[in-house]
């Protein structure tokens, strides 16, 4: 791997007859043209060299191993340039000698730790610093002994050997860094990673090149010059491509690390083949997968492991609790495939406990009466329309609270909403199993029951009679209801007839019910005041005769 301007035991006479030599066997350059080749190389990197100051001083942290790497190389073809001026002394040459052979060593090193800089999200530790340049001083020490000593000994033989392996090695690890993020990074994000890999290429080249054809001297060193300028410049037109920042970000792994719920990737049969491990930071209580554990089994384990229960909106949707705090989990599926080609399903799974909370007072408010807590009348329709044979036959109880406008109008409403409520609980407490109850207007209640009978709605109404009976409100007094029933026995039936008919015997029903009666009915505190506040001689007609009118059209 060492490139020295003189070979041991070589003259000046030499050095120089080699500088003017062949290169390759193809092209013949003269002193003149060395100068000149070395003087614009010379230039580049005194470019690259005042650019990484700037861009150190604006960017430290990402733009440090850069400006280091531009120093050996500014070095190398300062020392080149130098000794196409001064190649006669034996002296300064050797000097030049070890200048390049310690810029050649660390340049590999250095080339390896920017690009870890660039492409890991781990931080260069000290020790890594250390592995990494203990090997270049080795060998610059020996270079030097080998230089100005006449015997060394056992280093002479080891030398090649362990800056070969060394080379191999970092020049290895640099590749990998790459290849790691460059096939974890999308496709518009690899440019910059494509030019720190012409930045290796062109050091393996150089060295590659080199050693196959014994290039030494001045043609070595003008090879190792162009690819370490290829290297500076491919390397800074990465660093402004895509920062270090950028390309970690876009790694896959990272972000699969970095998400906050938790992903599972799942075979084409069901398996788990991996996980990011957010099962373990103690933000959910959920039990950790398995590898190659199906799917279905992970749920079970979560049902059995957390109190789990399916919701009954979504069947991806899972209520865990643990230690009495109640979350939610959504299961979303994603499909791992490419160019119609399938491969597997990715398991993304979220808390959703405060949306989920969210969506179920949403629905309570669209689907249940917030007054009584019975389904209100869009469930009512919801479930109406989706009548079919499977709910036949199909119990329609229609029920009209009595007396609900007049306790409104004379009371007040708060006095007709404890009466609505006091009916409406005992509906709630006595509905027969299997039935739901809708309130579809302001006193009017319907309860439908899929595999009802007549006998199953007279059972019913008796035993909310019966709860009512024993009711005796001093606002409101005795509340009562009135009721009709129909079955519907085939879904060809049209609903509207039914249902018709069962209004019809509740409309007879309520017109035996008398109009209204003071009887039973005891004004509240708030009442009675607001009379005793009217004049005592007040004209007639002033105050309303209350009625109860039912002013429905008969069906």
């Amino acid at each position: 791997m060492a490139t020295g301007l003189e070979s041991q035991g070589a003259s000046s006479n030499d050095v120089l007859d080699q500088a003017m030599g062949v290169i390759d066997g193809y092209l013949t350059v003269d002193a003149t043209m060395w100068k000149i080749l070395f003087a614009g190389l010379f230039l580049l990197a005194l470019y690259f060299f005042v650019r990484g100051i700037f861009i150190f001083r604006k960017r430290a942290v990402e733009s440090k191993l850069f400006v280091i790497l531009t120093v050996p190389t500014f070095v190398w073809t300062g020392v080149l340039l130098l000794g196409a001026w001064q190649g006669e002394d034996v002296f300064v040459m050797s000097w030049m000698s070890v200048a390049l052979y310690a810029a050649q060593t660390l340049i590999p090193g250095f080339l390896m730790l920017h690009v870890w800089s660039q492409t890991s999200y781990k931080p260069i530790t000290l020790s890594a610093w250390v592995a990494t340049l203990i090997v270049p001083v080795i060998l610059i020490m020996i270079e030097v002994l080998d230089t100005f000593a006449t015997v060394i000994g056992l280093f002479l033989y080891l030398q090649p050997i362990i800056a070969l392996f060394y080379f191999i090695v970092v020049m290895v690890r640099a590749y990998l860094l790459c290849f790691n993020v460059f096939y974890q990074m999308p496709r518009h994000m690899r440019r910059s990673t494509t030019r720190m890999l012409l930045a290796i290429s062109s050091v393996v080249a150089a060295a590659a090149i080199s050693q196959f054809f014994d290039m030494q001297d001045y043609a070595g060193g003008f090879l190792y010059s162009i690819a370490y300028t290829i290297m500076l410049i491919a390397l800074d037109s990465a660093f402004f491509i895509t920062n270090s920042s950028n390309v970690i970000v876009t790694s896959r792994d990272f972000v699969f690390a970095s998400l906050s719920t938790i992903v599972i990737t799942v075979s084409l049969k069901g398996a788990i083949l991996d996980w990011n491990r957010k099962t373990k930071n103690g933000c959910y209580p959920l039990p950790s997968p398995h590898y190659m554990e199906s799917y279905q089994q992970y749920r079970a384990r979560i049902l059995d492991s957390c109190n789990g229960t399916v919701s009954p909106h979504d069947n991806n949707i899972l209520t865990t609790n643990v230690g009495g705090k109640e979350a939610h989990f959504l299961f979303t599926w994603h499909e791992i495939g490419f160019r119609g080609r399938k491969f597997g399903y990715l398991v993304e799974i979220s808390e959703v406990t405060r949306s989920y909370s969210i969506l179920r007072y949403l629905e309570d408010i669209a689907l249940f009466d917030t007054l009584t807590g019975l389904h209100n009348r869009n469930a009512y329709l919801d479930t109406v329309k989706r009548i079919g044979p499977e709910n036949m036959p199909l119990l329609i109880i229609i029920g009209d609270v009595n007396n609900l406008k007049y306790t409104n109008d004379t009371l007040g409403h708060l006095v007709g909403d404890r009466l609505l409520i006091t009916v409406t609980q005992s509906i709630s407490e006595n509905a027969p199993e299997g039935s739901t109850a809708y309130r579809i207007g302001g006193d009017e209640i319907v309860l439908l029951m899929p595999g009802g009978t007549v006998r199953d709605a007279e059972s019913f109404i008796d035993r909310v009679t019966s709860v009512l009976d024993s009711v005796d409100d001093p606002g409101f007094g005795k509340p009562g209801i009135s009721w009709g029933y129909s079955v519907m026995t085939s879904a060809s039936e049209n609903y509207n007839d039914v249902f018709k008919m069962a209004d019809a015997i509740m409309y007879e029903a309520k017109k035996k019910y008398k109009s209204v009666s003071l009887s039973g009915m005891v004004p509240d505190d708030r009442l009675q005041q607001q009379l005793q506040q009217l004049p005592p001689d007040l004209p007639e007609g002033f105050l309303p005769e209350f009625k109860f009118e039912d002013k429905r059209e008969k069906s």
